[in-house]
């Protein structure tokens, strides 16, 4: 008896940990995230650079999106235009890694490696250390709900070459929505199979 009630307090608190996690998404915005969409909450010029904020349901736990998005493997899949992903050094909770980025005429190959600082299952820092760009912040964070896990995704990124700053904007409001679509089905997460093949045609690389 005494372990049942054990049992059910840690479901309640777990029931209390979901509803706390979730309380701040508006119902409206909750309704656009179980019908699948991957929600471009904030894209900016920043005079240099651009920044951007993502957000998507994953039907899946956190654990299964960890391994995609830290798998280089994987990012070849998600992450559009990369060419070289390279692990240097890992710590288990710092790791850097190079990564070459080539996407197009428009943007000169971007050559850099990071730092990422990982605290499992809940959020990934990372923070640019050499290569030809003045800046990369980046932030995941992964918060269990019912449904699965909600995954957001920030970023600001500032190239050391001259590049007009609304397509910085333009391709990083492009770019994060379908990195989050293909990292969902690449995870196992989409929640159905159609759902999973229109998430499937948003990846960038091939599978």
């Amino acid at each position: 008896v005494a372990l049942m009630k054990r049992a059910w307090s840690f479901i309640v608190m777990c029931g209390i940990a979901v509803s706390v996690a979730a309380q701040d998404i508006p119902d409206a915005e909750w309704a656009r995230l179980a019908a699948g969409e991957v929600i471009l909450l904030d894209a900016r010029d920043l005079g240099g650079g651009g920044a951007a904020h993502a957000r998507a349901l994953v039907r899946a736990d956190a654990a299964a999106v960890w391994r995609v998005i830290t798998s280089c493997e994987d990012a070849f899949v998600y992450f559009d235009g990369l060419q070289r992903c390279d692990i240097l050094e890992d710590t288990g909770r710092r790791v850097t890694v190079r990564q070459v980025v080539d996407k197009s005429w428009l943007l000169p190959r971007q050559d850099f490696i990071f730092e990422s600082l990982r605290d499992p299952y809940r959020e990934i820092h990372i923070r640019l250390l050499e290569g030809n760009l003045d800046a990369l912040d980046g932030h995941w964070t992964f918060r269990p709900v019912a449904e699965g896990t909600l995954v957001d995704y920030t970023v600001r990124i500032e190239p050391s070459f001259p590049v007009p700053d609304f397509l910085v904007r333009r391709n990083i409001s492009r770019d994060m929505p379908n990195l989050l679509a293909c990292v969902r089905v690449l995870a196992g997460g989409s929640g159905s199979s159609e759902q999973a093949e229109r998430d499937r045609e948003r990846c960038p690389g091939t599978q």
